[in-house]
């Protein structure tokens, strides 16, 4: 059985972890956000939207390497949006974790959590 004290220390200690996730996350969400921002932005090409779902390995070997290319883009365009969109999803959860951890930890929240933050960085 854990102590009130032990208890308080846990919950800070899953809410700094739960604060990092969410920094994580949005080091990844900033990151999709600025590699999508060089990538195509509308509808695939028409003579090109078939190979949508194709390995670049699988393609023709008479298509052009510019046409390669552009397939190879969209495809890229595609996942990063998919993976953008999880990311958001994922750290809408850790968040809403973190302010269940902080309202049982109490007004004294964020000070606990950057005092342990703190004891972490000296360690």
């Amino acid at each position: 059985m854990f102590t009130t004290e032990e208890h308080m220390q846990n919950l800070v200690m899953n809410a700094f972890h739960r604060e990092v996730e969410v920094y994580g996350y949005q080091t990844n969400i900033d990151n999709y956000t600025t590699m999508l921002s060089v990538l195509p932005d509308g509808e695939w090409p028409e003579a090109l939207a078939v190979w949508a779902s194709s390995e670049i390995g699988k393609l023709p070997v008479e298509m052009s390497d510019e046409d390669v290319q552009i397939v190879s883009d969209y495809q890229y365009r595609d996942r990063l949006r998919a993976l953008l969109r999880t990311e958001r999803v994922e750290q809408g959860k850790s968040r809403r974790v973190l302010v269940a951890l902080k309202t049982q930890i109490g007004s004294g929240a964020d000070a606990a959590i950057a005092a342990f933050k703190a004891a972490q960085s000296a360690a």
